[in-house]
């Protein structure tokens, strides 16, 4: 899964809805020059799908990319990327279809038809899509210097009494020593206290920074727990850790997680 492209609620909702929003208006330009069948529209659903889920794919090789400082050798690098990703999920679209309408004997003909449609038009997804990958990676990596920068600041860091949170319409103030944990969600946080949860602006390494050292653990990257909350802590398997809270909940810890625990709760 890309942690840039599904990183929000907002990117969760908006990345599925272009391609739902892309599949009609193929469907729908289809239309004007084929008698649109079971085959086509199944045919068309399963290649998108497989397209943006090997897009998402992507984040990885083009991660590792951006450490690539010669330019032939980076456009190389992305002509490969793009054959390779084409052919998987076009390879994978064509053998479903075919084995599902093995009875179509046209169906081939159709795939080879609009083969040059699909090439140009995952070309240009695939450009954009890396630009897009570019100006949010560069955007995450601004926020993390920025976030470092504050921490290493000579000013001293003021831990939060309350927290402000909103829901529906309705404002509330949560006391900090009321947070049970808080987990990871994108650019935005949950809140959750013995009540209710609550979706919070800032990142994990803000909490982090400003909650009371004494009280809060950041034991995973995804959580950062109340110690108070803790009723036990056990092995899961090697190098992770389960974090039992009183109210039945269960976290992961890290190795890294699990020492600043012992630390902090004198184990």
């Amino acid at each position: 899964m890309s942690k840039l492209f599904l990183a929000t609620l907002l990117s969760r909702i908006l990345y599925p809805g272009i391609w739902v929003i892309f599949t009609v208006t193929q469907i729908f330009l289809l239309s004007f020059y084929i008698l649109i069948s079971k085959f086509i529209l199944f045919d068309t659903i399963v290649c998108n799908i497989l397209h943006a889920v090997v897009l998402l794919m992507l984040w990885y090789p083009l991660k590792y990319s951006r450490n690539i400082p010669n330019i032939p050798v980076l456009f190389i690098f992305h002509i490969l990327l793009y054959l390779i990703s084409s052919a998987i999920w076009m390879g994978l679209g064509f053998t479903i279809t075919n084995s599902l309408f093995s009875s179509l004997q046209y169906y081939p003909d159709f795939f080879l038809t609009i083969l040059p449609i699909r090439i140009l038009f995952s070309l240009l997804v695939y450009i954009v899509f890396v630009l897009m990958f570019h100006l949010l990676f560069t955007k995450q990596q601004i926020q993390k210097k920025d976030e470092i920068s504050a921490v290493n600041s000579s000013d001293p860091v003021e831990k939060l009494t309350r927290v402000i949170v909103k829901k529906n319409s309705e404002y509330h103030c949560i006391m900090v020593n009321q947070i049970r944990y808080i987990e990871a969600n994108g650019d935005y946080v949950l809140i959750y206290t013995d009540s209710n949860k609550f979706l919070k602006d800032k990142t994990m390494k803000y909490w982090e920074t400003h909650l009371p050292d004494d009280s809060f653990v950041r034991v995973h990257r995804s959580f950062i727990v109340n110690i108070e909350m803790i009723a036990k802590i056990e092995l899961y398997e090697k190098e992770i850790y389960k974090v039992h809270l009183k109210d039945g909940d269960t976290l992961k810890a890290s190795s890294a997680g699990y020492k600043l625990l012992k630390q902090k709760m004198n184990l």
